[in-house]
């Protein structure tokens, strides 16, 4: 049986975290852990691995797949270099770079295709047909190795639809907000209109008031007017 193939590309950072934990730990890289006790250290370190991996933005694999995806790594550089004339400048990746320096420049015992088959023979069956090979593990059972790239699939294409509907609730809530504070706006508007309409009536009464009063002084002029005329008239008639 096959793997099949993950269509998810590890991110860089995945990657990268992959070369450092090798660089740290030179026998799992290259594959020199071998025997009961060197496969049952092999094992711990790649479920270390896995988890650090997994933790990081970029897809989530089985351990399985990421021993693969270290075996055909160092295959893919490999062969880059033996392409090229065994000129490693021809990567152009840091990344490869730092691959070939450090498990593949010295590794003469790889350099042909046969011993690139032995390796991968041995982390993809030796590896894991051991009866120490932990059963509750999911890398350990074949067909749900196989199918979790579609739940990988299915759990970020819910992820992504519970981001969508968060998003939405938080722009109904944002709307609600708005609606809330053109209601209060409305309230307001209308409070000052009410106040404007007081206040209108207000100076109405105090035109009136004044009008009132003009036209009291009015008649208490006219009062005084009669009252001097009337005055003039008894002493011009009054006998000298």
């Amino acid at each position: 049986m096959t793997d099949r193939t993950i269509a998810s590309r590890p991110s860089l950072e995945q990657v990268t975290a992959i070369v450092d934990f090798m660089e740290k730990h030179p026998a799992l890289g290259l594959g020199q852990l071998r025997g009961l006790e060197g496969r049952d250290e092999s094992k711990k370190l790649w479920l270390k691995l896995t988890r650090i991996v997994n933790n990081i933005s970029g897809p989530t694999r089985p351990m399985k797949s990421w021993i693969k995806y270290w075996a055909d790594k160092k295959s893919t550089v490999r062969s880059k270099v033996q392409g090229c004339g065994g000129d490693p400048n021809s990567l152009c990746s840091n990344i490869e770079k730092k691959i070939w320096d450090v498990f593949l420049a010295n590794d003469n015992s790889r350099t042909n295709r046969g011993a690139v088959k032995q390796e991968s023979h041995y982390t993809e069956d030796n590896f894991f047909n051991e009866d120490s090979m932990d059963q509750n593990h999911v890398e350990s059972d074949p067909v749900l190795a196989f199918e979790e790239p579609v739940a990988d699939a299915e759990e970020r294409q819910m992820a992504v639809m519970e981001k969508l509907v968060k998003v939405m609730s938080d722009q109904a809530a944002a709307m609600t907000q708005l609606a809330h504070a053109s209601h209060v706006n409305a309230q307001a508007m209308e409070r000052l209109a009410e106040a404007s309409h007081i206040q209108a009536r207000a100076i109405e009464r105090l035109a009136n008031t004044f009008d009132t009063i003009s036209a009291a002084t009015h008649d208490v002029r006219n009062a005084i007017v009669d009252i001097d005329a009337t005055m003039k008239r008894f002493y011009s008639t009054s006998p000298t």
